[in-house]
């Protein structure tokens, strides 16, 4: 299957030292206190760096605010990306490439994803009326999205994945399950999980995957 090419969504990190500093200090109040739970003086004192520079690189806390959260966002992102990338690269085989998508449906149940999942969920809802935002933490989410569809792509070409797949389809599909738990985890009894890989990887055998 030959699909278009697609433009690629690339990171957009800070460069200048100051900048950088300001983002680490953000990320270490974030961490301690939660995502809104710290102050401009709080930030400053952790830094060192002065209010004027903080507002040269950022254009009001709130501006401030959101990077921190781009920046903790992309983070993850990159997490996930260089850990399916290193476990696709070992796929030799429609059957190691199973493996690989049951390797990506287990590790939404390791010990920090469900923090991760509401740490995210909380970051996309309050994207709701903030435009910039919104764009910012999309491009992050979108270079996801397109890695994953690179290894599906790759994944057709080599005859194990159907050719009526639409790698970007997909690939929302396997971030949109794995994601979705969120719902799950605010309940007091959460769903079994190898009944939820179960489930996952019987859809991915009769949708996905290319017969045996």
């Amino acid at each position: 299957m030959n699909n278009p090419p697609r433009p690629r969504a690339k990171p957009d990190r800070p460069t200048h030292p100051t900048k950088i500093a300001l983002l680490e200090a953000g990320r270490t109040l974030a961490a301690e206190h939660g995502l809104y739970g710290y102050t401009v003086e709080m930030l400053l004192e952790l830094s060192g760096i002065s209010k004027g520079s903080l507002y040269h690189h950022f254009a009001d806390f709130v501006d401030f605010v959101e990077s921190v959260q781009v920046e903790i966002f992309a983070e993850s992102v990159k997490a996930d990306i260089e850990n399916a990338r290193a476990a696709f690269e070992r796929a030799t085989s429609k059957v190691d490439f199973r493996r690989f998508i049951m390797a990506v449906v287990g590790s939404a149940f390791l010990p920090d994803r469900p923090d991760l999942r509401l740490l995210r969920a909380s970051m996309l809802g309050a994207t709701r009326g903030r435009e910039e935002y919104r764009v910012r933490l999309g491009a992050e989410q979108r270079r996801l999205r397109e890695m994953l569809a690179e290894v599906i792509e790759q994944a057709q070409a080599r005859g194990w994945v159907r050719p009526d797949v639409h790698p970007d389809t997909g690939s929302a599909f396997m971030l949109a399950y794995s994601f979705g738990l969120v719902l799950d985890e605010v309940t007091d009894q959460s769903v079994d999980p190898q009944a939820w890989q179960d489930l996952v990887m019987a859809f991915m055998d009769r949708v996905m995957l290319v017969p045996d």
